[in-house]
């Protein structure tokens, strides 16, 4: 399994990017023969931010330039995979939990995510819980244990299966 929250889910999608394409046997697209992303069965990702290139309308909403510096330094190009993995090829990637707040600065974000990835051919399963802001399931709150639990049963579930 692989997974992070906000920047960490970021950086965990583009892990996992990178695994696969480094086993692509040739240039075909979304071919994928890689043992190190064979050998991950999920992914829990958090509340991430996919577009740092602030030229879709979830990206524009977090445009700020500070923070973008400080995660993709001074790059050209942010709709490089590595920065903003909404513009990546997402085939082949293990299945995905998606969790997030309705109330979350990154929801469209986070909803792009999710249907590119089902564009792409991935199991995506979402879970947006009500008023929730980014980063809800860090603080001690009914909400947060909830979310939390559900992520510990698909966690299991995935870990179980045959």
């Amino acid at each position: 399994m692989i997974g992070g929250s906000s920047a960490g889910a970021t950086l965990a999608l583009a892990a996992l990017l990178r695994l696969r394409d480094k086993g692509t046997a040739d240039d075909s697209p979304g071919t994928v023969n890689c043992p190190e992303t064979a050998e991950f069965i999920g992914a829990v990702l958090q509340f991430g931010t996919y577009d740092l290139s602030a030229q879709t309308p979830a990206g524009r909403q977090i445009a700020d330039e500070y923070f973008i510096q400080a995660y993709a330094g001074h790059v050209t190009d942010r709709t490089f995979p590595d920065i903003s993995s909404v513009y990546a090829d997402l085939r082949g990637l293990p299945p995905a939990l998606l969790v997030f707040g309705s109330a979350d600065v990154l929801l469209e974000d986070n909803l792009a995510m999710a249907g590119r990835l089902s564009a792409a051919g991935n199991h995506v399963e979402l879970r947006v819980h009500p008023e929730a802001p980014h980063g809800f399931t860090g603080h001690a709150t009914a909400l947060a244990q909830t979310a939390l639990n559900g992520i510990e049963a698909w966690l299991l579930d995935h870990l179980t299966q045959p």
